[in-house]
This record gives structure tokens, C-alpha cells and sequence, in this order.
């Protein structure tokens, strides 16, 4: 599976180190159903995807959707803490693409609406 470092453009802030991109039929499948552990830096990136769920999930999450731009993706919306085992899905239907994060990622780093991420090497 891929990794990438995102951060945000106006500051250079690093968002996720380690985001790993959910690209495949079996990893978007199981996304991070499973984990019981995910940490600052870490990132799953579901490219084409607006909405997610927490069902079966064991850990709360922060997610960020995400909207296509010349420099990366602009936020669209942002949904710091997740309850796991919410069976309604979390979505923006102008969304592409979405970035899951540990929890306290948005509120830490003030992740807001209409700035860009990008992917650096």
C-alpha cells in the first residue's frame, strides 16, 4: 500500500506522514475496522469516496472530505470525533476523496473549511 506526506499549504503543517491510501476492493473494504491503535501522524485516504461510516469500528476518528484543486485538495468539510459503532454514514456529497485521521488531528492542527492539502515527498 502507498504512503503519502500531507500537509497544508500555507504553513507546511504536516497533517499525516503516514497516510496510507485505501485504493484497493479488500483495503477500502476493511478500511480501519480492526484497529485499536492509530496514532498522531498516521492517515487513510480513500480516494473517490464521500461518505464513511464508523460500524464496526473500535476507535473514534477525525475526517476530513476532501475536494480536488490545482494544488491538491481543498477541505470541504471537516468531522473531528467520530463515535465508533455509529451505523449512519458521515458524508459531503461534494466531496472526492476522504482522509480519515486519529482523533484530535482537525482540532490540533485547526484543519478548517477551504484550505488546501497537498502531498510533499
Amino acid at each position: 500500500m502507498r504512503v503519502l506526506r500531507i500537509v497544508r499549504q500555507q504553513d507546511g503543517a504536516v497533517v499525516a506522514h503516514r497516510a496510507r491510501i485505501a485504493d484497493g476492493f479488500l483495503s477500502r473494504l476493511r478500511g480501519l475496522i480492526g484497529t485499536t491503535r492509530f496514532t498522531e501522524g498516521e492517515g487513510l485516504l480513500f480516494p473517490r469516496c464521500n461518505s464513511i461510516h464508523m460500524w464496526m469500528m473500535s476507535i473514534p476518528i477525525d475526517a476530513v472530505f476532501l475536494g480536488k484543486c490545482e494544488a491538491g485538495w481543498r477541505v470541504l468539510s471537516t468531522h473531528p470525533s467520530l463515535k465508533p459503532w455509529k451505523i449512519l454514514p458521515v458524508g459531503n456529497g461534494k466531496a472526492e476523496d476522504v482522509l480519515e485521521l486519529p482523533v484530535g488531528t482537525v482540532e490540533r492542527l485547526k484543519i478548517r473549511h477551504g484550505e488546501v492539502l497537498c502531498i510533499v515527498s
